[in-house]
């Protein structure tokens, strides 16, 4: 529709028989066609499901959701997927077995989107859901208004004239679930879900750090709307000296402040302005050059970072307007630790273990410490009698000898004194 509207908007030139147009002005043309938003995945999906035997309480509406960075041949695969996936039972039954919403979802694992192939920073998220984190109840639900709340109920931010967070940081000791936590709300929100560490930005080569920053935020972009989660940003970037020595951490903190200032629109889409085409030519109508402008727009693209040292990083990016909201994750309390004991233990057979008395006695252990105490406990069991089915309470005691926790009370200390001036 865009590319109709241009070409009965501008027109073209008459350009006389005897000359022949340079062939300069034959690139000077250029129309990009970004890939499908929620409401065009849906047109893409009705299309091609009219063909198929589908079932009538299919909902298109859904898999549009779910299929975030999907291009249109991706959307046509997904289909032909589904159908051999209904074909396949219809084989094995012997009856007519009509399309459905679980084989769209199970090949939705199959097919993978065309923006996602060959990408930096694109990871695949084993999907994790709220329920799978024990405790952090207000971290929770911080980060549901930073993440979901936008993406899922944009007409309130509208209505109450709120724009949507630019940036989120989760700061804690280590070992926290902070990455978990940004996996779990990438799920519930199913967006595309990107990651950089300081390891794949490091380059021998001048330049190439600030050119692979440019293209990850491009791939969100053009993803959108997407997560670019930023793992161990102090590893990746820290404050800038004040001795004028700019080296590459001081280049790669430029790029990436730039980047989350001007973080734009999806592609082919812009507003007001950006509609307005500009074209200059000679008296003889020849089409020399068109210039299109753009203006930012953040909506669609989150960056969300975690560290373990928050006071190492540049005061330039923890401002309001890129790291909106600062959250503290703090180590588990004595209710969080009974919850994710259960979470660990779960399909476990327990004998007399009293997991309660388990998380009193484990202070001062994170997530990670008490999965390891967990997975110890179950070792013990196996190194006792392979054919082993339940761990018992004196399992736990025998784990709660080798692992030990990874925190102190000086250490929390350090981080609660950050908490008065970093959490917003």
């Amino acid at each position: 529709m865009k590319l109709i509207q241009f070409v009965q908007d501008v027109g073209f030139p008459q350009v006389p028989m005897h000359l022949e147009p340079p062939r300069s002005s034959l690139t000077s043309w250029m129309v990009l066609i970004s890939p499908p938003d929620l409401h065009q995945r849906l047109e893409i999906l009705h299309m091609n499901v009219t063909s198929f035997p589908v079932v009538g309480d299919l909902d298109l509406a859904a898999i549009a959701t779910i299929t975030n960075g999907y291009v249109g041949a991706d959307l046509k695969a997904l289909c032909q997927e589904a159908s051999y996936l209904a074909m396949a039972e219809c084989k094995d039954s012997g009856e007519n077995v009509l399309i459905n919403q679980e084989h769209f979802i199970r090949a939705s694992r199959q097919i993978r989107p065309s923006l996602q192939k060959g990408a930096e920073g694109v990871v695949d998220v084993r999907p994790v859901s709220w329920g799978d984190i024990g405790g952090l109840h207000e971290v929770k639900r911080q980060l549901q208004q930073a993440v979901e709340w936008p993406l899922k109920h944009p007409e309130a931010f509208k209505r109450m004239g709120l724009s949507p967070p630019r940036g989120v940081l989760l700061y804690g000791p280590p070992g926290c679930c902070k990455t978990t936590l940004v996996r779990a709300a990438a799920t519930s929100c199913h967006v595309t879900f990107l990651s950089i560490s300081g390891a794949q930005l490091y380059s021998p080569y001048v330049g190439d750090s600030e050119r692979l920053i440019s293209e990850v935020f491009h791939k969100a972009r053009a993803c959108a709307p997407s997560i670019l989660f930023l793992d161990e940003i102090d590893s990746i970037i820290g404050k800038r000296s004040e001795t004028g020595n700019h080296g590459v951490g001081e280049r790669i903190l430029s790029a990436l402040l730039n980047e989350m200032d001007g973080i734009g629109v999806r592609l082919g889409e812009a507003s007001g302005s950006a509609k307005q085409k500009l074209l200059e030519g000679s008296s003889q109508g020849f089409i020399e050059k068109s210039q299109t402008t753009e203006e930012a727009d953040n909506k669609q693209v989150l960056v969300v970072a975690a560290s373990n040292r928050p006071d190492m990083l540049d005061e330039a990016l923890m401002r309001p307007g890129r790291m909106d909201r600062v959250i503290y994750v703090g180590p588990p309390d004595v209710v969080a630790r009974h919850q994710i004991l259960s979470v660990y233990t779960r399909g476990w057979g327990l004998s007399d273990v009293t997991l309660g008395q388990l998380a009193q006695e484990t202070d001062m252990y994170t997530g990670a410490d008490l999965e390891s105490l967990c997975r110890e406990a179950a070792l013990c069991a196996l190194t006792e009698n392979l054919e082993a089915a339940a761990v018992s309470h004196d399992h736990f005691r025998r784990a709660l000898t080798s692992v030990r926790p990874s925190l102190t009370q000086e250490i929390i200390c350090q981080y609660t004194s950050l908490a008065f001036h970093a959490v917003r």
